[in-house]
């Protein structure tokens, strides 16, 4: 069962996933969609997998990827909150993406899939005080990143469960910690706070993970027998003042912003950002949509389920310094 393929290895998870899958003697098949892209190709270039060039899109470019495979880690996604055309540019490539890697599997009689879905798929805001655990899913979803995410994985288990696939999906929360190369929504944050460009906190919290718990969720769930559906991964939530409180301890000399912006001025800021849009062409960075969807809202999760084989968290302290070294070393520094 050590013979296995990870689509989007060049990912913030998917390089992290790949490095450990090495580390733990498998051999490992990482799918990019352009071969030729150095910048696709630069975080596995030295690591001793196979790189593959597959695009999930195009289901005839998946057939080799996935021959003679013991397992897939189907990670690739588009992460992006907004775009001009949702659909085709977020909802299509998650859903339509994740079918055609999960029919390639079948059709290759791959043993065992593992997906990479969200904690978007499970929920937002916890009722009643009371976790949202792996039973729970969003269906009231506005975002397209969140919607999509939603519909991709309940698609995936209608495939799997039509196709006879031992599926297992592991469902993360906001992904920190090193290993990456590009921003992501929940990186970028970390970026803003070290250049001080970040002069006042979004009234938000979100759930946070270590990436490389998120790589050890999926080498665990993959390697259990016993292992079956969803697995919530997730550290803990922490409202974006706290986060500043707790780098603030961990950094003193940084200057961090004190102050979160006033609900009541939201729809101001998202005018002036679909203004700067506009005129720019920048992508939105916010929407009244994305405020009605997140503003006010505790996304807190139980990862009991992931516990109970075995799974303990990284130190969030640990997981926030290792975050801002890397932040500051390859963003920053050079």
């Amino acid at each position: 069962m050590k013979h296995v393929l990870v689509t989007g290895a060049n990912g913030h998870v998917g390089n992290n996933l790949v490095r450990l899958l090495l580390e733990q003697g498998y051999t490992v098949r990482a799918s990019v969609r352009d071969k030729s892209d150095p910048a696709k190709t630069r975080p596995l270039s030295e690591l001793g997998c196979e790189i593959v060039e597959a695009d999930i899109m195009e289901p005839d470019t998946l057939h080799a990827a996935v021959d003679g495979l013991d397992g897939v880690f189907h990670v690739a996604a588009v992460y992006v909150t907004w775009a001009k055309d949702p659909q085709r540019e977020i909802i299509d490539p998650s859903v339509k993406g994740a079918t055609n890697v999960l029919s390639a599997a079948a059709d290759a009689g791959v043993k065992r899939v593992v997906l990479t879905s969200s904690c978007a798929a499970v929920g937002v805001d916890a009722p009643a005080g009371e976790p949202l655990t792996e039973d729970d899913w969003y269906e009231d979803a506005v975002n397209p990143y969140m919607y999509a995410k939603t519909v991709a994985e309940r698609t995936a288990w209608e495939l799997a469960e039509e196709r006879g696939l031992d599926l297992r999906a592991i469902n993360p929360s906001g992904i920190i910690g090193p290993g990456f190369w590009r921003h992501t929504p929940s990186t970028e944050i970390f970026e803003q706070l070290l250049r001080g460009s970040l002069p006042m906190l979004p009234p938000l919290g979100f759930a946070y993970v270590d990436v490389r718990d998120v790589a050890r969720a999926h080498l665990l769930v993959y390697e259990r027998d016993e292992a079956e559906g969803r697995y919530i991964t997730s550290t803990r939530f922490t409202p974006a003042t706290e986060l500043v409180e707790l780098l603030g301890r961990l950094y003193p000399d940084l200057k961090l912003p004190s102050k979160a912006l006033p609900k009541a001025i939201l729809p101001l800021v998202a005018a002036g950002d679909w203004l700067t849009h506009s005129l720019t062409g920048r992508p939105r960075q916010l929407t009244m949509a994305m405020i009605d969807e997140f503003v006010g809202k505790e996304q807190r999760v139980s990862n009991a389920k992931l516990r109970g084989l075995g799974w303990e968290p990284t130190d969030f302290d640990q997981t926030l310094r290792d975050t801002v070294e890397w932040t500051r070393k390859t963003f920053i520094e050079g």
